[in-house]
């Protein structure tokens, strides 16, 4: 939770009064339970045993042993549903496996066997449409299964937020979603139907895979409506699942659906794009651009003789 990145506040300013530590009762003849500000609470307690003379300065400086505290005296659901306003409403943001943890919490605390009833009630508790409880909690089933594969992925640090949304945000599209044969489990706390080998491929793109050392073909979530694209097609899926890399994939899928003046119209102006950096090129790069210019030449020549015949061909047809 990166509870030390408050100690410097608290060395400069204490501890402010106006957000208290919200604690509730323990089981009798048991101390207070802290339910809001366990980091704060971490950081403190980091600064009680510290051997850093400033930090132990100022606990003793600001009177950090006694902080103040809140008393919540609701039951069980009012706890909840003040979580969950608090952290899933933006008052004050948790990371989305703090969020699919809560619900989750949300979900076994019902006395609905409803599971659609279980996730509405969810729902309301935290101000989240049902939909996206559903993405939340499908994506934490799917981590956990890669996490039994050995394609272990981190859900804390800096990254942890990127990192869920990607696989998160590919399996709500529908040619992911078809390529994994995904089917969606009523209960969200029970894992969804899939194709394992895909599922890995699927990580393995996403994120690369440590068991096979191979990188991932996406560089950020921008990328991932490509892989989508790419799923859709037969031949692009196919050079993926071959070790392609997502562009040459893409260009499978535009090959796979181009008409011939579609070609054309891109190879213009691809030639047209590198004319404009003529001026930068040196004497090497001269000699090898003429080869390449050759080469084109004859595929130019090849084209024009298959147009030919083929002209050839749809006049005699038609005498």
């Amino acid at each position: 939770m990166r509870a030390q990145e408050l100690v410097p506040s608290f060395i400069e300013n204490g501890f402010i009064p106006y957000e208290p530590l919200i604690v509730r009762r323990g089981k009798p003849g048991t101390n207070f339970v802290v339910v809001e500000g366990n980091r704060r609470l971490a950081a403190l307690r980091s600064m009680r045993v510290s051997n850093d003379q400033e930090i132990k300065a100022a606990f003793a400086r600001h009177g950090l042993a006694r902080v103040p505290c809140l008393v919540f005296e609701g039951d069980e659901r009012q706890l909840l549903a003040y979580l969950g306003l608090r952290h899933l409403s933006k008052t004050k943001d948790w990371t989305t496996a703090a969020k699919g943890a809560f619900v989750e919490r949300v979900l076994r605390a019902s006395k609905d066997n409803d599971p659609a009833a279980r996730l509405r009630e969810a729902g309301r508790l935290t101000n989240t449409s049902t939909p996206a409880l559903r993405l939340t909690l499908l994506t934490r089933r799917l981590f956990e299964k890669a996490h039994e594969l050995g394609l272990s992925l981190p859900t804390s640090g800096a990254d942890s937020e990127t990192i869920f949304w990607h696989l998160g945000d590919a399996i709500r599209r529908s040619n992911t979603k078809a390529y994994l044969k995904l089917t969606e489990n009523a209960d969200p706390l029970e894992s969804p139907g899939f194709d394992e080998d895909r599922f890995e491929k699927l990580v393995t793109w996403l994120y690369g895979n440590p068991k096979t050392k191979q990188g991932p073909v996406i560089n950020s979530i921008r990328d991932i409506p490509d892989l989508n694209r790419c799923l859709g097609d037969p031949r692009a899926t196919n050079a993926l699942e071959n070790g392609s890399s997502l562009s040459e994939a893409l260009e499978e899928l535009e090959a796979a659906g181009a008409t011939v003046i579609a070609h054309l119209q891109r190879a213009k102006k691809s030639i047209q794009r590198a004319g404009t950096g003529l001026s930068e090129v040196d004497q090497k790069g001269l000699e090898e651009i003429r080869g390449a210019h050759k080469e084109l030449e004859s595929a130019l020549q090849q084209f024009t003789g298959s147009l030919e015949v083929r002209a050839k061909s749809i006049k005699a047809s038609q005498a």
